[in-house]
């Protein structure tokens, strides 16, 4: 993986194609990232309705033509998946304890 490959795969890519892909990334991350938080609060209802999210987005992700590019691969997928996560985990326990008041 090379600067300059990524940087042309960037060039050649569609610009919505990047925006959904991040979109899609991130969600994933951010809903897999808020289970966790809502069962280690053990809220019931917020663990079975952060499931039923998770699973039905996750038939998308499953379901979605497979990287091919590098882009696709290294900066597409781990890096808002990341962020989604660290955001699903901070903004699940603010919701914790709106729930629980």
């Amino acid at each position: 993986m090379s600067l300059r490959k990524l940087l042309n795969e960037y060039k050649e890519t569609d610009r919505k194609e990047i925006y959904v892909a991040v979109f899609e990334n991130f969600t994933y991350g951010f809903l897999g990232a808020a289970i966790v938080s809502f069962i280690t609060c053990r809220i019931d209802i917020a663990v079975l309705l952060g499931y039923l999210c998770y699973y039905l987005f996750l038939s998308r992700v499953i379901n979605r033509p497979k990287y091919v590019t590098d882009l696709g691969k290294f900066i597409l997928f781990p890096v808002p998946t990341a962020i989604g996560a660290f955001t699903g985990y901070k903004i699940a326990f603010l919701l914790n304890g709106i729930l629980s008041n």
